[in-house]
């Protein structure tokens, strides 16, 4: 039994091998993973509307407690990244495999990006801080901090977008856990707020949109043509009941939060496996890991008014799915997605193409990954309209970042 076994991961990992070189031979995919000079993990991609692609990450070392914030831009006719920027440094930061800095551009040279600090003495108690630049990076603000209270708990999961050219950050906030303590009308639940300020750092609004949602499970936001932002989570009802969410920002309000769609997950914990969402036009799709019966699941939904909800989902064909998921539209009905996936006890990225009305197409290995926490959350982005950038940490006695360019044609 051990000897098949093994014949059938050799199997694997020479197909998998196959796959890449015979693509990098015909240009079909391309490896333009940042230096081992850095040690690097937690990569975060951004495209501007300028076309710009950002790739932010964190470098830290076992031998000291210093760790350091960098950005780097795509320069896609050589096929590298430039030389990394710091952007800050500290060894009072909170770092961790599930939650991660981010970029985001406004209209102009305008850069924001977020990190988490600690606030406290406690291992979950910490601020989100918000740097800005107004020249593409080149010089920073001071910190701000994104949420409006003073206290030691966990604030983070944060996402942002371009809005009004201002930016729009949703976010996990543990107040309540606190506050309650003197405030009998409040329970001690994580909540789901959303903040918005401008290049300057000036908060320009700061609400309520969901008063108990899971604790630790990734947020995103999106944004349609109409200037509506869409924000999805993993929800957490009376009951354990830990499903995807969704509410979008219209006519100055949030609307009442409402299931992407009734997994009736119930889970006593957080699963630490958020949902990831897309927008073309005025079009969105999103994709989530859920479980059901006690066997993991991806599935995609797709709709094309967010005030009338969503599509039934897709159930993406998996072999054992750890999740950790990311989407990208190519069009009104078309979007990438990447997942880890365990084959024989072993994981690897996956991307695939899913079409809103013919399902899932053919999934694509990109590369054997770790299934521990140290690998993250891979992400990508489309570049081009044609092409995939898919970056994730290569975890190993030195942490770096692998970023991968593959041509959408190969979903065909």
């Amino acid at each position: 039994m051990e000897n098949l076994l093994n014949i059938k991961k050799l199997i694997i990992y020479i197909l998998l091998y196959s796959f890449v070189f015979g693509c990098n031979q015909s240009n079909e995919l391309y490896d333009i993973s940042l230096t081992k000079d850095y040690q690097s993990s937690e990569p975060n991609l951004y495209t501007s509307i300028k076309g710009d692609t950002y790739l932010s990450f964190i470098s830290s070392s076992e031998n000291s407690d210093l760790s350091k914030l960098y950005f780097s831009k795509l320069e896609l006719d050589k096929l590298k990244w430039s030389k990394p920027t710091l952007i800050n440094s500290s060894t009072d930061w909170f770092v961790n495999w599930a939650d991660f800095p981010r970029i985001t551009t406004n209209n102009q040279n305008g850069i924001s990006v977020h990190y988490l600090e600690k606030s406290g003495l406690e291992t979950y108690s910490y601020d989100i801080k918000v740097m800005n630049s107004k020249d593409d990076g080149n010089s920073w603000n001071n910190p701000i901090k994104l949420h409006s209270d003073n206290t030691k708990t966990e604030h983070g999961f944060v996402s942002t977008v371009n809005y009004n050219n201002n930016f729009l950050s949703t976010y996990l906030d543990g107040r309540q856990n606190e506050l309650s303590k003197k405030n009998k009308k409040l329970k001690p639940q994580m909540t789901l707020r959303a903040t918005s300020y401008n290049i300057d750092g000036v908060i320009l609004m700061d609400e309520l949109i969901d008063n108990k949602v899971c604790d630790c499970c990734q947020t995103d936001i999106a944004l349609t043509s109409n200037n509506t932002p869409i924000t999805v989570y993993r929800d957490r009802s009376n009951n354990e009941t830990r499903d995807i969410f969704y509410s979008y920002f219209k006519n100055s309000k949030w609307s009442t939060p409402l299931p992407v769609h009734d997994d009736n997950w119930i889970i006593a914990g957080c699963p630490v496996n958020g949902p990831a969402i897309s927008t073309f036009d005025n079009y969105s799709s999103v994709i989530w890991y859920t479980e059901i019966d006690g066997e993991s699941k991806i599935k995609v939904a797709f709709t094309n008014d967010i005030t009338k909800g969503f599509d039934d989902p897709i159930l993406i064909n998996t072999t054992d799915p750890l999740g950790r998921v990311d989407i990208e539209m190519i069009n009104e009905n078309t979007s990438i997605i990447s997942y880890m996936d365990y084959i024989d006890d072993q994981a690897f990225i996956k991307l695939q193409r899913v079409d809103r009305f013919n399902g899932f197409n053919k999934s694509i290995i990109i590369d054997e990954i770790s299934n521990t926490r140290s690998a993250g959350f891979p992400k990508i982005n489309i570049i081009n309209k044609n092409k995939t950038l898919i970056s994730w940490t290569n975890s190993g006695n030195k942490n770096h970042i692998k970023t991968i360019l593959i041509n959408n044609s190969n979903f065909d």
